[in-house]
């Protein structure tokens, strides 16, 4: 049992030595904790007699510094001798530490006086400064706020109820930027301060008798102001600590009116703000160098109260900052124009699109068009020849259909809707519709899924079904109820060689007749798939071949010019599926990843999609995850999950060779690579974008990315081969190959400047 009710915590090594925690008790003695254990490792009882306030430790925790009204003690943990003491100040000493816990650096609340001594040299006093700046404080106690964290030797001050903060500096002695809140009606409630940022928790008038708080962000290099984070109204923070990453900040909410606490966090990055507990006391002290163990002590208790803020930081429900403006962010990236000059950018905000120029370098940073409210977040928008195609008016056609009735076609350039047509699509994913020969045709899939089918949209009509050679329903073909099984599936025992030496002429029948009906029954379930539905569809670049799955052993590959059915791929022993699969340019072969269940093995398979045969296979390659394939199947590069490497597979000259990555490079499920320059240059997105030489088998660049990106596309044979679009800014990111400069067709009169951004005194980059 304690003695007596803690006073105050702080961590051992400001956090860095793990789980360790020292408490200060009302009557003098320490308590050091090991917060995974949950009990008490060591005691010091009556340090020095000195009954303190507040404590800290310093250099290396080898000395322990006690406050306790105007009184200030400086002794070391082990010995317990008095290495400084002040006790005839006027004015109450507030106190942290700096570069590492070397320096000691004593404000005293009511005064400008600032006192820096080094903890190492046996506490001797290195200044003694009067410092001010311009807004004073107003308040004669509790004036001064102060970091608990430190980076280099800065500490960040203020005063309470003030609109500026500094930063110090304690090996100078000197302040060395002043930080002015952002508006005049700032009142600032507490400073703290992380590896990248120097915050400001500012109070500001909101709305009609209440208050909210702004957490101004500025860089811990240059001292520039960066950007701020809302929180709500319901904040009124007595307390504030950042957790040891710096990623996230806690803040405790005490209310003498209510007697409860609250504890809310922000996260520095996504701007989350969350009220993640209620307290029913009023909390003194709080803590949190790790979101597993956030400590807090209230008044006249003798226990530590512990929170794990990992289970809830990431619960969406807790959020309370409405005000933070919503993502956004580029969903997809569709390159315009005869030359490619452009690009329309679909946002995850419904109805906005954004035009960017590709060419012109006043235009790097911003857009030349932007619309917003063009459709809702339930139409599909599709874009071709600087043309939005929106299905929308969704419905019920024929009683029982459910579909779009209504299709939109809006001129980004006019600016104006220039056409509607009455017409009736079937509802698909996005991502499963396609527009065809200049935007005259749409492709989707039917309303069970069984077929492909193509809409004209200028008469708005169907244009043609595509459907496999069995188009029978399975319900009403009497061919497939014969295909049902008659018998009930039963276990095999596996059958040794002396068994069948010795088992009966009967017994063999018997065995051989159940072999034969295993085999029929295999049989009718490899041709009852041939009527799932359509899982999904590979359309080739020239869109001249489709080539569908159907969670089944078998694929389909449909002609777009004759709109027949030409093959059925076929593998007894593998599934089928396009995840990680790609289609040459022409549709004239396909590669995708199987697993053969007899052989137990993982495969990835060439087929010739005009034989329908497998051309050549790849044995015992498993946890693929990416593909792609050159125009003409000469060459084949993967990756491998987990791995940091690429490897580059000749199926024609039956060689495979491995690329070794760079060091933080981990392949995933979610990177893509795609094939340029004919075959022998391979560009990979996998948290960073990476250009690689399959010929030399080596990478030729490596670009890291600070933001991630939700979308990509390739533009083949211009300077400009990358498009990238973020998932948190509308901005689009363009990344050129400085390596050779690859020709291009001549630029069409027509494309050029259709926005109205051209300048005569702009010079204009030619070299796409």
């Amino acid at each position: 049992m304690l003695a007596g009710h803690l006073t105050d915590v702080t961590a051992l090594g400001g956090g860095q030595r793990g789980t360790l925690v020292v408490t200060g008790e009302s009557d003098g003695s320490l308590r050091f904790w090991d917060l995974e254990q949950r009990r008490i490792i060591r005691s010091l009882d009556a340090v020095g007699g000195i009954v303190g306030d507040f404590i800290t430790l310093g250099l290396d925790d080898r000395m322990l510094i006690v406050r306790m009204e105007q009184s200030l003690q400086v002794r070391e943990v082990d010995s317990g001798q008095v290495v400084y003491a002040e006790n005839d100040s006027v004015d109450v000493p507030v106190v942290t530490t700096t570069c590492e816990g070397q320096l000691l650096v004593v404000f005293h609340d009511g005064s400008n006086l600032v006192k820096v001594f080094d903890l190492a040299s046996s506490c001797s006093l290195l200044h003694c400064v009067n410092i001010s700046i311009e807004r004073g404080a107003i308040h004669k106690d509790h004036s001064v706020l102060l970091s608990s964290n430190s980076v280099r030797d800065y500490v960040l001050f203020a005063y309470r109820c003030g609109g500026e903060a500094a930063v110090f500096s304690a090996r100078r002695g000197t302040v060395l930027s002043v930080l002015s809140a952002q508006h005049g009606a700032a009142s600032i409630q507490a400073v703290e301060m992380t590896q990248d940022y120097l915050l400001l928790f500012c109070r500001y008038p909101y709305k009609t008798g209440s208050e909210i708080i702004h957490i101004e962000l500025f860089s811990a290099v240059s001292f520039l102001y960066l950007r701020s984070i809302l929180g709500c109204s319901q904040d009124c923070i007595s307390q504030v600590t950042v957790n040891q990453a710096g990623t996230h900040v806690v803040a405790f909410c005490a209310s003498l009116r209510t007697g409860i606490t609250d504890l809310v966090t922000w996260n520095l990055e996504t701007e989350d703000h969350k009220h993640i507990a209620h307290i029913p006391a009023i909390l003194t002290k709080g803590l949190c160098f790790d979101l597993r163990f956030c400590l807090g002590i209230c008044n006249g208790e003798k226990y530590l109260r512990l929170w794990d803020l990992t289970t809830r930081i990431n619960d969406q429900t807790l959020t309370y900052n409405i005000h933070k403006q919503r993502s956004d962010g580029t969903e997809e990236v569709i390159p315009m124009g005869k030359t490619l000059r452009y690009a329309v950018c679909r946002s995850f905000k419904a109805g906005t699109v954004y035009v960017w120029n590709l060419t012109r370098r006043r235009f790097v940073c911003r857009p030349v068009r932007v619309v917003h409210g063009l459709y809702s977040s339930t139409d599909v928008v599709l874009a071709h020849d600087f043309k939005l195609y929106i299905l929308t008016d969704r419905g019920t056609y024929n009683t029982t259909s459910y579909g779009f009735q209504t299709l939109l076609v809006y001129d980004l350039i006019k600016r104006s809707y220039v056409r509607q047509t009455r017409i009736t699509v079937i509802p698909c994913p996005q991502h499963e519709y396609r527009l065809l020969e200049d935007g005259r045709t749409l492709l989707g899939l039917s309303e069970t899924r069984h077929h492909l089918i193509l809409w004209d949209l200028d008469s708005g009509s169907v244009k043609h079904k595509i459907k496999p050679s069995h188009t029978e329903s399975p319900v009403c073909s009497s061919t497939t109820r014969h295909l049902q099984a008659d018998v009930t599936p039963r276990r095999e025992t596996t059958l040794m060689p002396w068994d069948i030496r010795t088992e009966s002429q009967c017994a063999k029948k018997r065995r051989l007749k159940r072999e034969a009906q295993r085999e029929e029954e295999g049989s009718r379930r490899l041709d009852r798939e041939k009527y799932n539905c359509i899982e999904g569809y590979l359309l080739s670049g020239d869109e001249q071949m489709v080539v569908c799955s159907y969670f089944a052993h078998h694929l389909n590959v449909f002609s777009m010019v004759s709109y027949e059915h030409l093959y059925t791929l076929e593998d007894k022993t593998s599934q089928l599926s396009l995840h990680t699969a790609a289609l040459t340019y022409a549709g004239t072969y396909l590669v995708l990843t199987n697993y053969n269940q007899d052989e137990r093995t993982p495969c990835i398979t060439l087929w010739d999609l005009h034989k329908g045969k497998v051309r050549r296979r790849l044995k015992n390659e498993s946890g693929v995850c990416c593909v792609a394939i050159s125009d003409s199947a000469e060459k084949v590069v993967f990756g491998v999950t987990g791995s940091n490497r690429l490897k580059v597979w000749d199926p024609f000259k039956r060689k495979c060779r491995s690329i070794c990555g760079y060091g933080n490079l981990k392949i995933e499920v979610s990177s893509k690579l795609h094939m340029t320059e004919g075959g022998t240059k391979a560009i990979l997105l996998s948290g960073q974008l990476s250009l690689w030489d399959l010929e030399t088998c080596s990478i030729l660049s490596v670009l890291s990315l600070d933001a991630h990106v939700s979308c990509m596309r390739l533009l083949h044979g211009h300077k400009i081969c990358v498009l990238l679009g973020l998932s948190h800014s509308p901005a689009l990111i363009s990344i050129k190959s400085t390596s050779r400069t690859v020709s291009s067709p001549t630029q069409a009169s027509e494309d050029r400047d259709l926005f109205g951004e051209s300048s005569s005194s702009e010079e204009e980059e030619e070299d796409l």
